[in-house]
């Protein structure tokens, strides 16, 4: 059985990680590296940590610059073929790794994907990840899905595709799966539920949504401006126009300082730099009928 190795990134979530780590070692997988990397919590996680760690084959808890940062100190530690980071208010499902190690067993698979259980306080839901490719995540294209935690990556192909980029503290795992899956493009898709993903009031995919919006225009222009991501540029280019006129409608209909008339004309002028998008198309003329229904022109 090909080595898997699992990194938890841990930041104060005592009330969690013990979940996290036992879900890991019951799974009794028979070659299994576990790493650990605390970011200095002052709760009761390193006490926790410490019941498990003649299991683990390395911990640390100390300051970090965070997640992205901790995920790639967690990276220098691992020797196994098959990888992942487990975040530490999530937890595998019984079998999990066998399932992935029997996927990854014909070397023609790149990334092996499964379903994801995304549960709350009051309701959960399996999502599958589906139809990934370097295009459709940055198209997010219709029925494209990607939750982290269910996508297994082969260590040796993600260090030749770059290590996890440290200035995106939100959207970095999108980041990473674009530029793996452009050079690494064949998917393993199993039926079965590989993790738990616990969304709760603390967890960035619920407290701020906006803030991956906001990574991953950053995350496509950072794209577009590198040659050996040629083959998305139509694409990322594509996406930054389309941001771009987006933005430039949201800023006019809020304008105070112009009448609606005039709104309606400075739309109309510079229709040109329009994205080229039926969808689009659709949102300038919501923009036109909200001003038009606001005003008498």
């Amino acid at each position: 059985m090909d080595r898997i190795s699992v990194v938890t990134p841990s930041y104060n979530q005592g009330h969690f990680i013990e979940e996290t780590i036992t879900s890991v070692l019951d799974q009794q997988y028979p070659n299994l590296e576990y790493i650990i990397i605390d970011g200095g919590s002052t709760d009761q996680t390193v006490e926790i940590i410490k019941k498990y760690e003649k299991h683990l084959k390395f911990w640390v808890s100390e300051k970090d610059s965070g997640q992205a940062n901790a995920i790639n100190k967690g990276l220098k530690h691992c020797t196994g073929e098959i990888f992942n980071w487990l975040n530490s208010d999530d937890y595998l499902a019984p079998g999990a790794l066998n399932k992935i190690s029997d996927a990854f067993s014909d070397p023609s698979v790149n990334v092996v994907a499964g379903h994801v259980n995304n549960f709350s306080s009051t309701a959960s839901e399996i999502v599958s990840n589906q139809y990934l490719s370097a295009d459709n995540l940055m198209r997010w294209t219709p029925g494209t899905q990607f939750v982290q935690p269910g996508v297994w990556l082969r260590k040796k192909l993600l260090e030749e595709c770059g290590a996890i980029d440290e200035q995106f503290h939100y959207a970095f795992d999108w980041d990473l799966l674009i530029r793996y899956l452009y050079k690494f493009s064949s998917v393993k898709y199993l039926e079965d539920v590989l993790v738990n993903f616990r969304l709760h009031d603390d967890s960035k995919s619920v407290s701020v949504i906006d803030r991956f919006v906001h990574e991953e225009k950053l995350i496509i222009k950072k794209i577009s401006s590198l040659p050996q991501f040629n083959g998305l540029h139509k694409t990322s280019n594509y996406k930054i126009k389309r941001a771009e006129w987006v933005d430039y409608l949201e800023s006019t209909l809020a304008d105070d300082q112009i009448s609606s008339k005039n709104k309606v004309a400075r739309i109309i002028a510079n229709i040109k730099k329009q994205p080229k998008d039926l969808e689009v198309t659709r949102m300038t003329l919501g923009t036109i009928k909200k001003i038009v229904s606001g005003s008498n022109i």
